[in-house]
Parts: C-alpha cells; structure tokens; sequence
C-alpha cells in the first residue's frame, strides 16, 4: 500500500512523496487520515534542522485525526470506522518519522492511538480541525496545571502564539487575569478580532511596561514564556512579584540565544518551571474542553489547505508571512 506524505528532504525544504507503507501486523491499525494539523513551533525547528534529534528526510507532525480502515486480528478496543488521534506509522525506505503526522494513511501500533468517536458518529469538519490541536493546546493545559493558576492572580504570557493563547484562556476560567504580549501586529490585529475578550499588548510599544504596571501594581505572580527571547524575558521578570512563578514552555535549542538573568531571578526569590509534552490526563482535559468550547481553538484556524496544496501550510511555516497561527490540512474522502 502506498500514501503521499510531506517530507522535509533538508534543512528549509519540503516536498509530497510517495510513501509505501508497511505490512499490517496483529496489533496494528490502517489509519485514512481525515485532517492533520501543522504545529507552529516543533515543525518550524525541525524544517530548520535544529530540534534535537532531526534527522533528515523526515515526516514532521503530531496532530492528526483519521478513520480506522481495518485493525489487526489482536485489536479489541477499536474497530473499523472508529475515528482516533494518533501518527504513529511505519513505512519503507530511508524517510524517517519526526511523528509522522502528515500523511495519507498510516500502519501502525493501534496502541499508539488515542479514540475519539466511534463508527458512525464523526464529528464534524470543524470540530474535527479544532480537536486535532488537542496536543498543542495540552501544553498550555499542562503549564496552567504545573503553575497551580487560581482565582485573583495575574499572569503575564509573553507570545500571543497557540500555547499563550490557549493559556490566557484557561487561567481566564479559572479567575486568573491573564495578558498577553507580541510583536507581530497583525497577529495582534487578527487576535482582537477572532478573540476580543483576550487581552493582548504590543510588544514594541513604548508604553508597554507602565501599562503592565497599571494591571499588576504589586507585580505579576506567573510569567509564562512561549517565545524563548531571552531581553524580553529579563524585561518581564522584572515587572514580577517576589516568589511568583516563572514558567519556560519555549524551545531553547540556540543556547547562546537563551541566557536568561539568573540573578534577577534569585533576588525576587521566583520558583522555575518547566514542561516538555503533555500527560495523558491533559490530553483528556484539553478534548474534553475544546468539544464544550470553553477553549477556543476554531478562531484561531486561520489557514486551511486539502491535500492537492498543503505545501503552501509549509511555505507560510517557513517564511512566517503572513501571520499563521492555525493551520490545518483536511485530506478529504
């Protein structure tokens, strides 16, 4: 059996192939992918070669949602026409799996797989676009979990990408005060629009740190970084309340890029935090809220592309123009 699948060749390239996939064995599943969605973050590091284990040619990706074709004979759990979330798949030749999201069809490990709905109660197109960020939105989840966000606090999240968006939304249901700071200002522009109840700041606007200081007079209590530049990160520590909360949820793979003030840190007696991935309860949190929209993930698709052009998803990926934040691909019947 044969599929289409992306492949990053090299750094800073993409391209459709052909793939021949593996036999099915006892445990494994034949997946028909419905939509796969493109991360932002993970798969821009790997096209530029600097996520730690790339190797290239790879198949970049973790967001996807498909329908069950067929189940080997020990598979139990599932059945036909079941639809899960998984990318998990093996296939023939020199491509190697950076996840393996975006393809056609997958053979793999129905373990691997996480059930969605059963036959014959598919969710439709756009719930299915907006569950398949499950796992990038559960990175928020984690963080807002990790730092313990309750009622009265005020967080600052520095990036109004999807992991700061969805972050601001959660620590909004749970009474927190969350704001938000970019650069990019017709992220800003889309976001005021798509979601005006999330408040948002420039980055660049001279008026920025007194308008920080009028929300937190006393200084804010979680600082969440999803960006990884480490000036603004200084900048905002300082604007931080003494043994509040610093959460780092960016990539840090350029080390000489990342030197955050450690002693800024040590004199306001902050507590770190990190997070890498998702636990399987975020994973059930994250669905379980965005399939009751109390976190808004369809606003903030903003592309959408069939199989026939995906590599335009890629494009917008690598040169960042124009602003993307969700992008989905929906690989049709």
């Amino acid at each position: 059996m044969k599929t289409h699948a992306v492949v990053f060749p090299q750094a800073d390239r993409f391209e459709v192939r052909e793939l021949a996939l593996a036999a099915p064995g006892p445990r494994d599943i034949v997946v028909r992918t419905l939509v796969s969605a493109i991360s932002p973050g993970t798969e821009r590091w790997i096209l530029r070669g600097k996520h730690i284990g790339t190797r290239f040619p790879c198949v970049p990706g973790y967001h996807r949602i498909g329908v069950i074709e067929e189940c080997g004979k020990e598979i139990t759990h599932l059945q036909a026409g079941d639809i899960v979330y998984g990318s998990g798949g093996r296939w023939q030749g020199e491509v190697i799996s950076m996840w393996g999201a975006h393809v056609g069809y997958s053979v793999g490990d129905a373990y691997g797989y996480h059930f969605v709905a059963a036959a014959g109660a598919r969710p439709n197109r756009l719930e299915l676009e907006a569950l398949a960020f499950t796992i990038l939105a559960g990175v928020s989840n984690r963080g807002v979990n990790f730092c313990g966000v309750r009622a009265g606090q005020k967080m600052l999240i520095i990036g109004a990408g999807f992991v700061g968006i969805c972050a601001a939304q959660l620590a909004g249901l749970r009474g927190a005060q969350a704001v938000m700071i970019d650069k990019n200002t017709e992220r800003l522009a889309y976001l005021k629009q798509a979601l005006p109840t999330v408040a948002c700041l420039c980055s660049d606007d001279p008026g920025l740190t007194q308008q920080l200081k009028g929300m937190a007079p006393a200084g804010f209590d979680i600082v969440q970084d999803t960006v990884g530049h480490a000036a603004t990160t200084d900048a905002m520590v300082q604007l931080m309340r003494a043994q509040g909360t610093l959460l780092l949820q960016a990539q840090y793979f350029d080390k000489s890029m990342h030197v955050v003030d450690l002693d800024q840190i040590k004199i306001r007696e902050l507590t770190v935090k990190t997070t890498c991935g998702i636990r399987e309860e975020d994973w059930f949190e994250t669905m379980e809220n965005i399939r009751t929209r109390r976190v808004n993930i369809a606003s903030l698709i903003a592309h959408r592309f069939t199989a026939d052009d995906m590599l335009k998803g890629y494009e917008l990926l690598h040169t960042g123009k124009p602003h993307n934040l969700g992008m989905v691909i929906n690989w049709g019947e």
